[in-house]
C-alpha cells in the first residue's frame, strides 16, 4: 500500500475538467500477493472531450474506466468526475462491450427504464424515449424485442440507455469489440456524430488504432500492466463536415495511426499490435 496521505475532495477537485485522475494506483489483492493493475496515472479530461484509451490486454484500461465510474475505488490517488468523487451509476452513462438489455422488455421499453432509474418524470419518459431513439436511428423498432433486433441495433439500445443518464459524461469499455467490421464502422460514425451533437464528454476503450484515431479527439496509450501513461496525444482532425473515408484517407490521419500504433507496440513490448494491424 502506498503511504502517499489521502487527500480532501473540496481541496483537490475542479469543476472545470470532467475527469480528474490524480496519483492514482490500484492493486488486486493485498500483500505480496496482491496485483498492480494502474498507476501511478494522473489525467485530466477537460469537458467535451473525446479521449480513447488504448493499449494491450490486461494494461488496465478498463479497471481505470471503473475507477472513472465509482464502481471501484483506488489503492492510491484520487478520481473525480465534475469535481466530486463519481457515485456508481449516477455520475456518468455507461455502455459496456456486451448491450446487457432486458430481453422481456422492447427497445423504447429499455431505454424507458434506464430514465426511471434517472428520476425522469412518467411525462418526460414518453416524450424522451422517441428522442433518444431518434438520436441512434432506432425510431422504426421501438416496439420489438431486443431479441428481435441485430447486434449492432443492440449496442445502438445501450448507447441510447446510457445518454438517459442525465450527465455530461459517457464511458465506454470497448462496445463494438464482438461486431462485424461494417456495423463497427457505422457505430462508429454515429457514435463520433452523437458526441458533436451533445458535446458530452467521453471516454472510450479499445484495442483498436484504428477506432482510437477515428474517434478520439485525443488518444492515451497505456503500458502493459500497470498502465500508466505512454503516449498522451491530442488528434488534430476534424469532427465535423467530413465523410469518413474523406477523413481516413487523410495524411494526417495515416500518420497519426503509424504514431499511436508504434506507441502501442513498444509500450506493449511486442512486435504486433494487439487487436490486429496497426
Amino acid at each position: 500500500m502506498s503511504s502517499r496521505p489521502e487527500r480532501s475532495s473540496a481541496a483537490t477537485a475542479s469543476p472545470a475538467l470532467a475527469v480528474e485522475v490524480r496519483d492514482v494506483e490500484h492493486r488486486y489483492g493485498t500483500g505480496p500477493d496482491a496485483v498492480p493493475a494502474v498507476g501511478p496515472i494522473t489525467l485530466d479530461v477537460p469537458a467535451g472531450a473525446f479521449v480513447v484509451l488504448v493499449g494491450a490486454s490486461g494494461c488496465g484500461k478498463s479497471t481505470l474506466l471503473r475507477l472513472i465510474a465509482g464502481f471501484e475505488r483506488p489503492t492510491a490517488g484520487d478520481v473525480f468526475t465534475g469535481g466530486a468523487t463519481p457515485t456508481p451509476g449516477r455520475g456518468a452513462g455507461l455502455v459496456f462491450q456486451q448491450p446487457r438489455l432486458l430481453p422481456w422488455k422492447t427497445v423504447a421499453g429499455n431505454v424507458a427504464l434506464a430514465l426511471r432509474y434517472a428520476g425522469v418524470p412518467r411525462e418526460q419518459r414518453v416524450r424522451r424515449v422517441p428522442e433518444l431513439l431518434a438520436r441512434v436511428g432506432l425510431h422504426d423498432v421501438a416496439q420489438r424485442r431486443t431479441w428481435q433486433i441485430s447486434g449492432g441495433q443492440q449496442q445502438r439500445v445501450a448507447i441510447a440507455r446510457a445518454l438517459a443518464v442525465d450527465s455530461p459524461l459517457l464511458l465506454l469499455d470497448e462496445p463494438f469489440a464482438a461486431l462485424d467490421a461494417l456495423t463497427r464502422e457505422r457505430l462508429q460514425e454515429d457514435l463520433r456524430q452523437v458526441s458533436v451533437e451533445t458535446g458530452r464528454t467521453c471516454v472510450f476503450v479499445t484495442h483498436s488504432v484504428d477506432e482510437a484515431v477515428y474517434l478520439g479527439s485525443r488518444v492515451v496509450v497505456l503500458t502493459s500492466r500497470p498502465g500508466r501513461v505512454a503516449l498522451d496525444l491530442d488528434i488534430d482532425l476534424p469532427r465535423t463536415g467530413i465523410e469518413p473515408d474523406e477523413l481516413r484517407g487523410l495524411p494526417g490521419y495515416a500518420t497519426l495511426r503509424a504514431t499511436i500504433g508504434h506507441a502501442v507496440r513498444a509500450a506493449a513490448g511486442t512486435s504486433t499490435l494487439p487487436g490486429g494491424p496497426a
